[in-house]
């Protein structure tokens, strides 16, 4: 039987390499977490900070 692209699976070679590690990003450091925290309280904090307007409470009581 022929392969295409729609039928054809592939079958790992006997002797082949192992499959790559997954690459794991850099933990950041505590310096870049204050940072961040810091930006993101310094632009959001005043619109967390507003009231939830009435009319979505009604739609998340009515999703439950």
């Amino acid at each position: 039987m022929r392969c295409s692209p729609m039928n054809c699976q592939q079958q790992p070679l006997v002797g082949s390499a192992p499959p790559p590690r997954p690459v794991t990003a850099p933990r950041p450091s505590p310096a870049f977490d204050r940072w961040l925290q810091d930006e993101l309280a310094r632009r959001y904090d005043d619109a967390l900070a507003e009231p939830v307007p009435e009319e979505l409470l009604r739609l998340l009581r009515t999703t439950n």
